[in-house]
């Protein structure tokens, strides 16, 4: 036949079956070189019907009258198999790996401190848990290159991750705490206020490190802690008739979505 698709480089990526993309006229041609026969399994209601000639072949012919050409049927059956076999893959978790204390993480939020000042050549007493002192580390972080490096030195990135989390801590007044998510993968949090809201140390400064962009520490850091008018208690109503040493009270909080609600207690009454 003119024009032979075998004769072209295959369609296929390394790993796979080898086969070509074939238009319309040359699925005919090729159903009119040789012999083939239907090949009842490999046919797919409404995506193609599938052939195979003497030579083992198989051809793939899609609706629109287009196909893809392997050249072996067995070599694809066995690919097939071979995936169907595969195990599953385990979803990716960025803190898979990059986070090795896994549960003792907060026991070893000191001792990352000290090594993070260690390793960026910042003075210990200069790493304060202040907001202003995240430009000092930014600053250090930016002589790294590629950044990406940040997730290859020991103990980098957890020293970050503890030392955001050190810094929203201090600002809220909040504690550390820990979120299994499986295996030996913990997700550090900062809790803080009523109701227990939270801020994450480790998200966006994963991306920041990993996507194109500065390591804007500051910034990632000023996202998550609250404005301090939100950290101060709003008390918006008691009850009138006490009940024993007991009052209710209602105060009004945000939700995980960010909407103002009511959060009714009760509580020792202080008068």
């Amino acid at each position: 036949m003119k024009k032979d698709p075998r004769h072209r480089p295959p369609s296929n990526g390394k790993g796979w079956a080898k086969c070509w993309s074939v238009t319309k006229s040359e699925v005919q041609a090729l159903l009119a070189e040789g012999n083939w026969t239907r090949d009842l399994e490999n046919c797919e209601p409404y995506l193609w019907e599938a052939y195979v000639s003497d030579r083992g072949e198989l051809l793939r012919v899609k609706p629109s009258g287009r196909g893809t050409l392997y050249a072996s049927r067995q070599e694809l059956m066995e690919k097939l198999e071979e995936l169907r076999n595969r195990p599953p893959e385990r979803p990716f978790h960025m803190l898979e790996g990059n986070l090795p204390q896994g549960p003792h993480f907060i026991e070893a939020v000191p001792s990352l401190l000290d090594e993070l000042a260690r390793t960026l050549k910042i003075p210990r007493e200069s790493l304060d848990s202040s907001f202003d002192s995240l430009y000092l580390v930014e600053k250090a972080l930016k002589k790294i290159r590629p950044k990406r490096r940040i997730l290859e030195i020991p103990n980098l990135f957890p020293g970050l991750v503890a030392y955001a989390g050190e810094v929203m801590r201090k600002a809220t007044g909040g504690e550390w705490f820990l979120t299994e998510v499986g295996g030996s993968i913990h997700e550090p949090y900062v809790r803080y206020g009523p109701g227990g809201r939270t801020m994450n140390p480790w998200l966006e400064l994963y991306k920041s490190i990993t996507e194109p962009g500065p390591i804007a520490l500051h910034v990632l850091v000023s996202v998550e802690v609250p404005h301090p008018d939100d950290l101060k208690p709003r008390v918006t109503f008691v009850n009138e008739e006490p009940d024993e040493a007991l009052e209710t009270f209602g105060e009004l909080v945000k939700d995980h979505k960010g909407r103002e609600v009511y959060r009714i207690g009760l509580r020792r009454r202080t008068k």
